[in-house]
């Protein structure tokens, strides 16, 4: 089994802490997360989506690459992704950052996906993501980087159907898709093992998190005459509603060899106990 960690999990720890944490736990790939950080922003206090200590600009220097692959390969670490904020049809900042995953020997970069807000069609949407990996199937090719589509909700491929119908019509060296079932506790759940037959080549990699849905008023008796509010919220790898233990067997039954990364946005461990707790489940997942 292949463990890896999306950087975005680990905000408090700085790359060199990152893979000293990570190797410790036998966790052995890297997804570096890739964002501009703003002056005012690194002043506070580590956040997963603010000051994240382990992620690299999309602007960086020889100095900052340098530090990055430096730490990695300290602690025998390979970096397997670069996992950006792009927008869907920025094709000149696409390209910018399969240039940065090639310095990273890195395989795999997550391209823009359009939101869905109610605003626009699905369907203008769907032409508009189309053209856009018209364009980066030939930049993927050409770099050697395969381009995921991740399953997320607020956006046209919360589903593995829907990521499916947007990929199929490319090269699956090319385009792949990141199936993460925490994602579709939100939006777009569909039974496990079926998604993962229909996307076949395109199931590329997997985000490994959980997310359960509770009441507004827990506890509370409802009123039958008036809907009742929910919202759904991150949740410990082992106690949401992604049943990872069944997960993890459809995986093997459709033969999927490739990376786990953990995502865990729930704040139950410091993140050195969250990576270790997350090694230990899979592995103990896997053996049953």
């Amino acid at each position: 089994m292949k463990l890896s960690i999306f950087t975005v999990a680990a905000p408090d720890l700085t790359p060199e802490e990152l893979c000293e944490a990570a190797a410790g736990a036998g966790i052995a790939g890297l997804e570096w997360r890739c964002k501009d950080t703003p002056a005012e922003v690194r002043s506070e206090k580590p956040s997963f989506w603010g000051n994240n200590r382990s992620t690299i600009s999309p602007n960086a220097d020889d100095a900052e690459i340098a530090a990055f692959r430096e730490a990695a390969s300290k602690h025998g670490r390979q970096s397997i992704a670069i996992t950006p904020y792009l927008a869907c049809g920025d094709i000149e900042e696409t390209e910018k950052i399969m240039r940065l995953a090639k310095r990273f020997d890195a395989s795999m970069v997550r391209v823009g996906v359009p939101g869905y807000d109610r605003t626009r069609s699905y369907n203008e949407l769907f032409e508009q993501a189309t053209a856009y990996l018209r364009e980066i199937e030939s930049l993927a090719l050409h770099y050697g980087i395969k381009a995921l589509v991740e399953t997320h909700h607020v956006t046209i491929t919360p589903s593995a159907s829907l990521a499916h119908r947007l990929v199929k019509p490319f090269n699956p060296d090319a385009v792949g898709v990141l199936y993460d079932p925490g994602n579709m506790v939100h939006e777009g759940f569909e039974n496990y093992r079926m998604g993962m037959e229909l996307l076949g080549p395109y199931l590329a990699h997997v985000h490994v998190k959980n997310a359960g849905w509770q009441s507004a008023a827990p506890g509370e008796t409802p009123d039958h005459l008036q809907p009742v509010a929910w919202s759904s919220g991150w949740a410990p790898i082992a106690n949401g509603m992604v049943p990872w233990k069944q997960v993890l067997r459809d995986l093997r039954a459709v033969g999927y060899d490739g990376w786990f990364g953990v995502e865990d946005f729930s704040g139950t461990f410091d993140t050195r106990t969250m990576l270790q707790t997350y090694a230990n489940q899979m592995k103990m997942w896997m053996e049953e």
